[in-house]
């Protein structure tokens, strides 16, 4: 588009872009411009250029925004209408033809003025006209997302990882993105301070650190930021309601054929200007990311700084932080209870003298100017306004459109309920035609898939839905794979093993911040078995039925070659609670497990990163104790669900891993969704190391030297090993509403201003997990159990382990009695001494010693773990 027109009369000077603006012949030049010339590099894989013109795009844009809202506040201060003409006594319009004059004198005056002064810092203003489709890329972040590429392929991780974050920051959804991002940090070299924002708006990173300060009770560094976040707001409002002083938007009309009188022109713009204002409050309040702005945003800081400046003893700003609220909320009992006792501990005459802040008082009567005006233009002219804010007084609205809104309500109310009845009536449906084909499906044992060899393996497994239930190709859905001991065996040891952020570096949160993800691997859950963490036999287990699901995986698709596992890993999400109000993300976003999926082209691109070796997915279900957490199938756009999976402990849902088959989790709102997930590959090369590794240990830990003693650990395990279980409160729904997050404080029965529900679920968060902490037994690398010797003829037993190498004096019964580290030795001699009379120096019970240490039976108050 500018091309033709600039390459033609202009040479492009060379400037050093950070330390300067780049101009053509003096004028700033187009960032619509540099946008087409970067992704006309980037498809010429230019790297260097890509990166030049984008981030001259993104610095000129800013310029841009900069310059305009400068000229206009600048502008607005030298041309206030408030000024009076000579010989004139007020310039209001409408009064006389004199008058007039005097008011429009300082319109024309004023748009000079920003005339000028935008010509004079940008060049001509029709070069920075830029169309709603290029606006469009910048609002969504777009040459991020080139500049990530392109900084990648010429090695600055930093900078990739950094324009990776920031595009995903305001693109939760994208897949692609959150992929890249996961692989960089995989990646060498890559820190975690890498990981930023480049598009974050000062308030609202203040406003959020304040807030992460405040839960964690550190009140005197949370006010500093709760106030660097107050005046950056109104700073970012100032900026926001000049640059709506821009062109009129005829929402609908076209231009041609608009026709209105001078007055009628007037009053359409400007009720689209004050529109614009007003909702610059929800504009401020917005989270990059999040559909929905914060609550209260404006009032809230300084319901947080009341408190803060209480818990640092400053009465005085705690005050007037208090009776700033108040402006906002003036019948807020709990607030007028602070401040009541604010002034008691500072002095009755003393806090009547401290008023609420300046700049929030005229911030709230212009607003509410502007608000009676719109509803005025509401009422008489039908210029639709909806007031984003909630402390608006109810009289600021004209009580017929009070009256109007209200019945407005009520019928959506109806319709609503309507809705919900048809949506349940629609579900029945659905759940009747499942039952359709659940009735008609068959038993796996009973297919012509089924190989002899694996006679047993396939009893009582049932094939629930089949890829034309499920509304697909290459799925399955099974049912009693596993029971439900099986189910609670690897529950308890996914508690006992599984780590948080597990495959993601540590990352508690890889896929969702509402939720924390924990997991184990086959090998380390053999590792941790070993040093006696939880019993062998389970980490044996989860071994075993992930061999299991594949001999079933291999049986039911019918392959010809066998398959390999890529990755075993034993999963378990967990919803935050003080995280799910108003929650829209999902626990796993949709994706496919061999391809990037590409959604807004309905594409699915396999190659890197993405694991393109993987050939099938399975996930095995452990249990159905949580609200949420459903498994779904979409098409390639990422939206159209085509069938869902509810998870319950012995269910499969099997698929093959390719574009046929988008999938995602959704939401876990409420308890611990937990699986075994399962990738499989058809190519040996891409066998997964850690099962292999997982194979040889198994091995050591059955040579024959061991047998007889993993025999009798197996036989003796229920009387002698049982994990402590942390107990988790049942929650009242009285608790459930005292822990909503409501930027509240509330006056505790002492008469003490308190924190509010949602800072005390961050404190009893804390606690919980230092309680689980305590509950949890301690680990050491080696661990000894010892078992009672049903001989019924004497009262006291000594048991000595005889090493290799030592005498056997100590009696004359041999017998397996106490258990050792596995591995550790490859032969060990045990020897049984029993005494008719053990005399006053064995009160003690039966005693293991192990190379010189006493070992106390786990009967007794005294024994380790």
């Amino acid at each position: 588009m500018w091309a033709t027109v600039f390459l033609a009369t202009l040479t492009l000077s060379v400037l050093d872009y950070t330390s300067s603006t780049v101009q053509i012949s003096g004028v700033l030049e187009p960032y619509d411009l540099l946008f087409d010339n970067a992704v006309e590099a980037y498809y010429k894989q230019d790297w260097l250029a890509v990166i030049l013109h984008m981030e001259r795009a993104l610095k000129h844009k800013s310029m841009v925004r900069k310059v305009r809202t400068e000229c206009r506040l600048a502008c607005a201060n030298h041309t206030a209408f408030e000024e009076a003409m000579a010989g004139v006594a007020a310039p209001m319009p409408g009064t006389g033809s004199v008058e007039d004059l005097g008011f429009f004198q300082k319109v024309l005056k004023r748009a000079e003025c920003v005339s000028s002064c935008e010509s004079e810092k940008l060049g001509p203003l029709s070069l920075h006209k830029v169309g709603d489709d290029i606006e469009l890329e910048f609002k969504k972040r777009t040459p991020y997302n080139y500049l990530q590429v392109a900084y990648f392929k010429i090695n600055k991780l930093d900078k990739a990882v950094a324009a990776a974050n920031t595009f995903y920051v305001a693109n939760p959804d994208h897949l692609e993105m959150r992929q890249n991002l996961e692989y960089y940090s995989l990646m060498a070299g890559v820190k975690e301070e890498d990981f930023k924002d480049l598009e974050a708006r000062p308030h609202m990173a203040e406003f959020l650190e304040g807030k992460k300060l405040y839960s964690a009770d550190e009140f005197a560094s949370a006010i500093d930021h709760f106030e660097a976040a107050v005046e950056e707001y109104f700073t970012a409002d100032a900026e926001c309601r000049v640059l709506c002083e821009g062109a009129y938007d005829y929402d609908g009309y076209n231009y041609m054929e608009y026709k209105a009188d001078l007055f009628q022109s007037i009053t359409d713009h400007y009720l689209h200007i004050l529109n614009c204002k007003q909702n610059c409050a929800v504009e401020l309040a917005s989270v990059v990311g999040r559909d929905k702005p914060i609550e209260d945003f404006l009032p809230s800081h300084f319901n947080y700084l009341q408190f803060s400046y209480y818990n640092s003893e400053q009465y005085e700003n705690a005050i007037e932080s208090a009776k700033t609220y108040l402006l906002f909320h003036p019948e807020d009992e709990v607030m007028k209870q602070n401040l009541a006792y604010y002034s008691v501990v500072l002095g009755e005459d003393k806090a009547a003298d401290i008023p609420a802040r300046e700049v929030v008082q005229q911030y709230i009567k212009k607003s509410l100017l502007e608000k009676e005006l719109l509803y005025f233009g509401y009422e008489i002219f039908g210029v639709t306004f909806v007031d984003p804010d909630t402390w608006t007084p109810e009289d600021v609205m004209p009580k017929k459109l009070r009256d109007k809104q209200k019945a407005d309500r009520e019928r959506a109310a109806r319709i609503t309920e309507e809705i919900g009845n048809l949506m349940k009536e629609i579900e029945t449906l659905v759940e009747e035609k499942s039952k359709e084909s659940s009735d008609i499906a068959k038993i796996i044992k009973d297919g012509p898939n089924k190989p002899s060899s694996d006679k047993g393996v396939f009893d009582d497994i049932t094939v629930t839905m089949t890829s034309a239930a499920l509304n697909g190709s290459q799925r399955v859905l099974l049912d009693g794979v596993i029971t439900d001991d099986e189910c609670r065996e690897l529950l308890q040891l996914s508690n006992a093993a599984a780590q948080k952020g597990d495959g993601y570096r540590g990352q508690p949160n890889p896929h969702s911040p509402s939720e924390m993800f924990q997991g184990v691997t086959v090998l380390r859950a053999l590792q941790l078995g070993q040093e006696g963490v939880f019993p062998l036999k389970s980490a044996r287990l989860f071994f075993d039925l992930s061999e299991k699901v594949q001999k079933v995986v291999e049986s039911y698709f019918s392959l010809e070659s066998p398959l390999y596992f890529s990755y075993s890993h034993l999963v378990c999400r967990s919803a935050i609670e003080e995280k799910q109000d108003e929650r829209e993300d999902m626990s796993h976003p949709v994706h496919a497990d061999n391809c990037l999926l590409i959604s807004e082209h309905n594409e699915c691109i396999r190659e890197p990163p993405a694991y393109t070796h993987r050939d099938y997915s399975a996930i095995l279900y452990l249990n159905d104790d949580f609200e949420g957490g459903d498994f779904i199938f979409t098409e390639l756009d990422a939206k159209t669900v085509t069938a869902v999976v509810k998870p319950q402990c012995g269910r499969v849902v099997a698929f093959g891993a390719g574009k046929e088959n988008p999938h995602g989790v959704r939401a876990v709102t409420k308890g611990q969704r937990c699986a075994i997930a399962l990738w499989f590959t058809l190519d040996p090369k891409h066998n997964e190391k850690e099962r292999i590794q997982a194979e040889e240990l198994l091995k050591l830990l059955s040579s024959p030297v061991n047998e007889d003693f993993q025999q009798t650990e197996k036989d003796s395990h229920a009387d002698t090993y049982s994990e402590p279980q942390s107990a988790e409160p049942v929650r009242t729904a009285k608790q459930d509403e005292a822990e909503k997050p409501k930027e509240e404080t509330r006056i505790p029965a002492e008469e003490q201003p308190s924190k509010s529900a949602e800072e005390q679920t961050d404190g009893k968060k804390e606690a919980k997990e230092k309680a689980k902490a305590a509950d949890k037994p301690g680990k050491t690398a080696t661990q000894t159990k010892t078992w009672m010797i049903p001989v019924p003829v004497w009262d006291r037993l000594q048991v000595i382990v005889v090493w290799p190498g030592r005498s056997g004096e100590f009696g004359e019964v041999q017998a397996e009695a106490c258990s050792r580290s596995l591995g550790e030795v490859s032969t060990v001699e045990y020897t049984l001494s029993v005494l008719d009379n053990p005399g006053p120096n064995l009160d003690n019970p039966d005693l293991c010693y192990r190379e010189g240490k006493k070992i106390l039976h786990p009967s007794d108050e005294n024994a380790p773990g």
